[in-house]
């Protein structure tokens, strides 16, 4: 019998529900810069690789959305302003964001035990 609780696969599509050992973290990086700046992190409780290939759509929609523009951080792919529209993205519709996504200044400082941590190229 499937689980309907709050780790089945099902509960775990909605990140308004807490997930059990689904936990991932991805930043954002422009390896563009010598620099090579990086985003904050941003941490899943129960998002696991589908967050990760969420959070990658979104980078390959950035960059057909913003072309060759650069006049905006946005286009210019500045990590943390990216992350920041990320989050926006991915709470659409939400009253509120709740404890399964937070933020961390490092992979460290956050659980992504059970698929690690991804860092998403956003060079132009």
């Amino acid at each position: 019998m499937e689980s309907k609780g709050f780790d089945s696969p099902a509960a775990c599509q909605n990140y308004e529900v807490i997930c059990l050992g689904d936990r991932v973290s991805i930043q954002f990086i422009n390896k563009k810069d010598a620099f090579e700046p990086k985003s904050v992190v941003l941490f899943s409780h129960g998002g696991g690789m589908d967050f990760v290939k969420q959070a990658k759509a979104y980078a390959k929609r950035l960059k057909e959305f913003t072309g060759t523009r650069t006049v905006t951080p946005l286009e210019r792919h500045e990590p943390n302003t990216v992350m920041v529209d990320f989050i926006r993205e991915i709470t659409k519709g939400m009253d509120k964001v709740d404890s399964g996504l937070y933020l961390a200044v490092d992979e460290y400082h956050g659980d992504n035990s059970d698929n690690g941590h991804h860092k998403i190229n956003i060079t132009k």
